[in-house]
């Protein structure tokens, strides 16, 4: 999607035009505009004020230019939004997922909620990177905890690694789980201060290796869009996260048309406004046809850039 920072009065409004093509009317200083995806080449932004206090001009205009860094995969339209699978593979996945098989799926006895083949996917990239932690939000009944605990001890064996899982509610898990060594439980808000910090702790108890992320905690927008400003402040670059259940709602290859705002409109919100922080790996994400982390494969870059927070306040920090 197209974001746009509007550098404005407090009361001022704008409509917002691309190439001649009213877009949208805006009374905000940040504007997400999803489903808009310029074409390579350059473009043109003409802002109208519709309401205006200051002393500024009653229209203004900028330029850009979009180019694409890689040639966009087989499996995605030319805009890059719309996945272009065969139609039985959308299929399995509406069944897999509209039967309940994805609340059966179990590790050890326990219950992982995980789709296999993601799970196959997550101990490849484990193995490649060889993160020191892996960082779980919502550990629901620590059946993937587990998985994870036995994956991770396979790639370090005795060397020091930790499986980091946080969750609100541990009335659920089982005792497994915290019978592991490697894992280490944190009853908090994902969001919080108090997870953010422990991160970066077991980095730096564990040698500073890289980390390997995923958020399957509260799947509202609103807080995955919280878990990814404030893990995205201590990741570095190489680290890997995984933004899961973004198969829900908000595109044509929903399971859950209807569910609502949920990761996958987080990811396109926090993404569009912090574009040089993530690569998206596509390779991992269709490997093997689908997931449940539609759009929610990515790797961190480096550069230094600052975190573009679309949420200013977080009720959960100090929680």
């Amino acid at each position: 999607p197209l974001w746009i920072r509007l550098s404005k009065g407090e009361s001022e409004c704008y409509e917002i035009y691309l190439d001649g093509k009213r877009l949208d009317r805006t009374c905000d200083e940040d504007v997400v505009l999803e489903g808009v995806v310029p074409a390579p080449g350059d473009h043109r932004i003409e802002l109208l004020a519709t309401f205006l206090l200051s002393s500024a001009g009653a229209a203004t205009s900028s330029t850009f230019t979009v180019t694409h860094k890689k040639p966009i995969p087989d499996h995605l339209s030319d805009d890059g939004l719309t996945v272009q699978l065969p139609q039985f593979i959308q299929d399995y996945h509406e069944w897999w997922y509209q039967t309940g098989i994805w609340t059966k799926s179990a590790w050890r006895g326990v219950v992982t909620h995980k789709q296999p083949m993601d799970a196959w996917n997550y101990q490849e990239v484990i193995h490649r990177m060889k993160p020191c932690v892996v960082v779980e939000f919502g550990t629901r009944f620590g059946g993937s905890s587990l998985f994870f605990s036995a994956v991770m001890r396979g790639v370090h064996g005795s060397a020091p690694h930790k499986v980091f899982t946080v969750d609100i509610d541990h009335s659920h898990i089982d005792k497994q789980a915290f019978e592991e060594d490697n894992v280490e439980l944190l009853k908090a808000p994902s969001a919080s201060r108090r997870a953010q910090q422990r991160i970066v702790e077991l980095r730096e108890e564990l040698g500073g290796g890289p980390v390997f992320v995923i958020l399957d905690a509260d799947h509202s927008k609103d807080n995955v869009i919280l878990e990814l400003q404030m893990v995205t402040a201590v990741m570095r670059e190489g680290d890997y996260l995984v933004v899961e259940d973004s198969n829900l709602d908000g595109h044509d290859n929903a399971v859950y048309p209807g569910w609502g705002l949920c990761p996958y409109d987080a990811i396109l919100e926090f993404m569009a406004m912090n574009r040089g922080l993530y690569e998206r790996d596509y390779n991992t994400e269709f490997m093997f046809g689908f997931t449940q982390a539609v759009a929610g494969f990515w790797i961190r870059k480096g550069g230094g850039e600052a975190v573009m927070n679309p949420l200013q306040e977080n009720p959960y920090y100090y929680q």
